[in-house]
C-alpha cells in the first residue's frame, strides 16, 4: 500500500513539473493545418511595418514546417520584416527559457522575448511623449482581442543565430521583472511575444526561416517579488 502511495506521488509530481514547463506559444511549430495560425504577421499600425503581411508565407523546409519571410529588393537593408508569437499571460518575476530555430540562406536575424504592459497614458499624451523621440510604433499594440492598450516593458535578446543553409537553435534564459516605469506610472507586465526579426545590410531580395518557437516558466517568481527594484525604460 505504501508503496502504491510513493509511486503515485512521484507521478504526480513529475506531471506537475512538466506541466509548469509546458511549451506556452500556440502552434509553436506550424504544424496546424491552417497556415500561420495563431501568429502575428500584419502590423498596419505600426509604421515600419505596414507591408509586413504580404512578405510572410507557411512552408517546409529542410524537413521543417516553418514561417518563411521573403522580403523584395530594397527592404532588408531598410525596415527588414517579422514574425510574432501570439500574445501569451506573463507572470511577472517568473523565470523563462526561451528558444527558436533559424535557417538564414540569405539574410541575418535577431529573436526576442518582449514583454507587454498596459499602456497606462491618454491618446494625448501617448503622442506627445512619441513626439519626443522616447518611444516608436514599434513597442507599443492598439486595443484589440480583449485587451487594452499595450506597450513593451521588456525585452530579451536571444543569441544570434548563425547564417547559413542548416537550421540552427538559440536559446536563453530570463527573469521578467515584476514592474516597469512608463510616463512616471508604475505598470506590470501583462503578456509575453516571441518576435524573429530578419535583416541584412544589402538592398539584394532574400528570404529567412523560423520554427521551433518555445517559451516555457522554469521557476515561479520569489515570495514578496512585486516589491523589488522596478525598472524604467
Amino acid at each position: 500500500m505504501r508503496t502504491h502511495l510513493l509511486c503515485a506521488l512521484a507521478s504526480l509530481c513529475l506531471s506537475a513539473a512538466t506541466f509548469a514547463q509546458q511549451n506556452l506559444i500556440p502552434n509553436w511549430n506550424f504544424a496546424d493545418a491552417t497556415p500561420l495560425k495563431s501568429w502575428r504577421v500584419d502590423f498596419p499600425y505600426q509604421d515600419w511595418y505596414k507591408k509586413n503581411v504580404t512578405y510572410v508565407k507557411q512552408t517546409t523546409m529542410e524537413g521543417k514546417r516553418c514561417a518563411e519571410i521573403e522580403l523584395p529588393p530594397g527592404i532588408a537593408g531598410n525596415e527588414g520584416g517579422k514574425i510574432e508569437t501570439a500574445l501569451v499571460p506573463a507572470v511577472p518575476g517568473a523565470t523563462y527559457r526561451v528558444e527558436a530555430e533559424a535557417l538564414l540562406p540569405d539574410f541575418s536575424a535577431k529573436i526576442h522575448a518582449e514583454a507587454y504592459a498596459a499602456d497606462p497614458r491618454d491618446e494625448v499624451t501617448r503622442k506627445d511623449t512619441e513626439s519626443k523621440g522616447t518611444k516608436i510604433t514599434i513597442m507599443r499594440i492598439p486595443e484589440g482581442d480583449g485587451h487594452p492598450p499595450l506597450v513593451m516593458v521588456y525585452r530579451a535578446q536571444l543569441p544570434d543565430p548563425p547564417k547559413g543553409k542548416k537550421w540552427a537553435r538559440v536559446e536563453r534564459e530570463f527573469t521578467l521583472p515584476p514592474a516597469g516605469i512608463i510616463a512616471g506610472k508604475q505598470v506590470k507586465p501583462m503578456f509575453l511575444t516571441v518576435k524573429a526579426f530578419t535583416y541584412e545590410g544589402t538592398q539584394s531580395a532574400g528570404k529567412a526561416y523560423f520554427t521551433d518557437f518555445k517559451l516555457t516558466k522554469i521557476k515561479d517568481p520569489a515570495p514578496g517579488v512585486a516589491n523589488l527594484t522596478k525598472e524604467r525604460l
